[in-house]
């Protein structure tokens, strides 16, 4: 049986996360939604509303203490896992220095 090669930058853990994402330019109240797992450079994101691949979207990530983490990312991929929800896989574009370490101390935290 041939498996398959990870692609991703980074391993993501299983976290969920509550998130707000919008298009950009950003919509006045952006929706809820949560990551199914996350890494500090992308993330698999269940949404009510199908992406577009190739999209810009923006994302407000809250951790368990309360820190908002604001990122873009691009819609890498879009499944249908039941009607709704989809499930989204992200890559983080647009996080600085400060955001990435504050999101990987977040992601172990969680994951411990």
């Amino acid at each position: 049986m041939e498996t398959k090669a990870e692609r991703r930058a980074s391993t993501r853990k299983p976290i969920r996360f509550p998130i707000r994402y919008s298009y950009l330019p950003p919509e006045a109240n952006p929706p809820d939604t949560r990551t199914l797992d996350l890494s500090a450079e992308g993330a698999c994101v269940e949404t009510l509303k199908p992406f577009q691949k190739g999209a810009s979207v923006a994302f407000f990530i809250v951790t368990p203490e309360n820190q908002v983490i604001i990122t873009r990312a691009r819609v890498v991929h879009l499944q249908r896992a039941g009607y709704p929800p989809y499930r989204a896989g992200v890559r983080f574009t647009h996080l600085s220095p400060a955001e990435r370490a504050a999101l990987q101390n977040a992601i172990e935290h969680a994951a411990a």
